[in-house]
């Protein structure tokens, strides 16, 4: 493949800086780099960084290109670990590979056919790979930069690598803005090289001489050999007739087998090409990906109506059905293992929700209020309390050794699960509207309240917890209205009725955007994050799907199977990569691939 590489740069000061660096600018191993940092020296201080991290990339040490980058941008981190701030973001091309990874307001776009993919925002260290094609383009670049083009982004990457640069750097001039830089990596196919053909070539060519026959010649011929007599003539003209009418036959059935041929390679050819193409963008962007390996099993369906029979076509056929899963990441007919009857328990147990902490399963018995734990690896249980302390439970939540209740009439209650003893609090507060879900985290308790619009935070204090303090700032107009569960990391991630998921990040609104699906979340039952996993997964149980998306909501995989119709509820274990999702009385187990 051929590379070409563009730049872009705002301006730079003492205090503010934001850089670009592509080395070297042409060849098949190529590292990038985009820095923006705030520091004494800014701009010198960035400079020298960069061309360190680069000499330290080709530094030969036996070690893969992934390991090689993630080593290089951590060496980056601890160099930049005593500036005000800073946004970081590595990339390397090595041969049809491109690897990123990445540290704050940074972005990294892909353009392929005419579409255009967000790898990443908001990256916090984690590396990504994909293989690249011809055509691609590639965008890295600081936030402010995408922020500072709006809307005029994605025109402006349809442009001519050499006039984006000019039209951008137009731009800024007229603008004067900080903290922009940017690089664009355009992907080439290398250059032809035709060969001209040989004598000996053009001799072969020359297959048979070329025959000529006059109408003179014919008309003679025509008087020494056709026949005087009547019946002879008509015998002559009968058979000529025939063979004009074969020759006629043989020309139609020709003309149709060449019309066969000439549909049959078309649909061969782009079920290929929609075929390499999922293949490429099956690490970058899957919901690309499935939606290119749809066009190309429509396509070979085409193919194969016409000649049913080829090997090709076959061929083709068994390769892209059994490279479906890993291309698209859409895993149907998922299998169910069950994991536990939770009438062994107790006849009649039913719980709604399921929580998950320190290897324990909490579960509350939605009938008569039994709030039960359960070793996930031995399958133990304990019971925990019933109502007589818990009152009318209605949601509870698991935090290390502590577990946190909500109940209508006695508000939030705290059962220490080592000594089974209760306590209260939180006592019952005019001031909540309507409590649908709580969550412990850290050991503080969280309510979210749909209709008060609010999340509300109790900490603990000494001899119990501090009274409610609002988690969401006062300048933040959440609308929880329809808010239906709510999870805990870094940051809290509520579910809507209608499928929208929230985002918000030391009580103000953070970036959380669902792409890549190929349709839309329907009737979701819940969904589950923590600190302990990469990803959230979302119960779409309109769609009988498992969604895995990462924890900005971009696509990764899908599930499908009849039973996400009717589950309540799942938590998840990356570390065994399983999945146990509640079904009323039953607790059922699937794997992640």
């Amino acid at each position: 493949m051929v590379f070409k590489i563009a730049k872009a740069l705002g301006l730079n000061s003492d205090q503010q800086a934001a850089l670009v660096l592509a080395s070297p600018p042409d060849g098949e191993n190529i590292f990038l780099a985009v820095l923006k940092l705030t520091s004494d020296d800014a701009f010198t201080r960035g400079r020298q960084l960069l061309s360190e991290l680069s000499d330290l990339y080709f530094e030969p040490n036996g070690n893969g290109v992934g390991e090689r980058l993630t080593g290089v941008f951590q060496e980056g981190q601890q160099k930049l670990q005593d500036t005000t701030n800073f946004s970081l973001l590595l990339g390397a091309v090595v041969g049809k590979v491109l690897y990123l990874i990445g540290q704050g307001e940074i972005v990294a776009y892909l353009r392929r056919i005419d579409h255009l993919s967000l790898l990443f925002q908001h990256s916090s260290g984690q590396l990504v790979s994909g293989f690249l094609q011809e055509g691609d383009r590639i965008l890295l670049s600081t936030q402010s930069f995408t922020l500072f083009l709006g809307e005029e982004l994605k025109n402006s990457l349809e442009l001519p690598i050499l006039q984006w640069e000019e039209e951008v750097a137009n731009k800024i001039n007229l603008g004067s803005p900080e903290e922009l830089a940017a690089i664009v990596l355009d992907v080439e196919g290398e250059e032809q090289i035709l060969i001209p053909h040989t004598a000996e070539e053009a001799e072969e060519k020359k297959v048979l001489p070329r025959l000529t026959l006059s109408l003179s010649d014919l008309s003679l011929l025509i008087k020494r050999f056709f026949p005087k007599s009547s019946r002879a003539k008509l015998i002559v003209a009968l058979v000529l007739i025939a063979i004009l009418a074969a020759g006629t036959g043989l020309k139609y059935q020709s003309s149709k087998n060449e019309e066969v041929n000439r549909q049959f390679n078309e649909a061969m050819q782009r079920a290929s090409d929609d075929f390499a193409a999922a293949q490429g963008l099956a690490d970058v962007n899957p919901a690309d990906a499935g939606q290119k390996l749809g066009s190309a099993k429509e396509n070979l369906k085409k193919a194969l109506s016409l000649k049913p029979n080829d090997q090709k076509a076959n061929a083709l056929q068994a390769q892209i059905e059994g490279s479906q899963g890993s291309v698209s990441q859409k895993y149907e007919n998922t299998k169910f293992d069950l994991y536990l009857d939770l009438n062994l328990i107790k006849n009649g147990f039913k719980a709604d929700y399921v929580s998950l902490s320190a290897g324990k399963l909490l579960l509350l018995n939605s009938n008569d209020q039994t709030l039960v734990l359960i070793d996930k690896d031995k399958k133990n249980h304990q019971i925990l309390a019933g109502k007589e302390k818990l009152g009318e439970a209605k949601f509870a939540t698991l935090n290390g050794n502590l577990a946190f209740i909500y109940s209508v009439d006695k508000g939030v209650l705290v059962v220490n699960v080592d000594s089974k003893t209760a306590s209260a609090a939180a006592k019952l507060d005019k001031d909540w509207g309507e409590v649908v879900d709580l969550y412990g985290f850290a050991g503080n308790i969280y309510l979210l309240d749909a209709k008060g619009n609010q999340i509300w935070k109790y900490l603990p204090i000494t001899g119990g917890y501090s009274d409610k303090r609002e988690y969401l700032q006062k300048e933040v107009k959440a609308n929880l209205a329809g808010a239906k569960r709510m999870q805990i990391e870094s940051s809290i991630y509520v579910l809507k009725i209608g499928g929208e998921i929230l985002r918000f990040t030391k009580g103000t609104a953070d970036f959380f955007s669902i792409g890549g699906l190929d349709k839309g979340i329907k009737d979701p039952k819940g969904f589950f994050t923590s600190s302990e996993v990469d990803n959230l997964y979302v119960l779409d149980s309109g769609n009988s799907r498992l969604l895995v998306l990462t924890k900005v909501g971009a696509y990764k995989q899908q599930y499908l199977g009849d039973k996400f119709a009717t589950v309540l509820d799942l938590v998840v274990d990356e570390k065994i990569k399983k999945v146990y999702l509640l079904d009323g009385n039953k607790i059922f187990t699937m794997d992640l691939k």
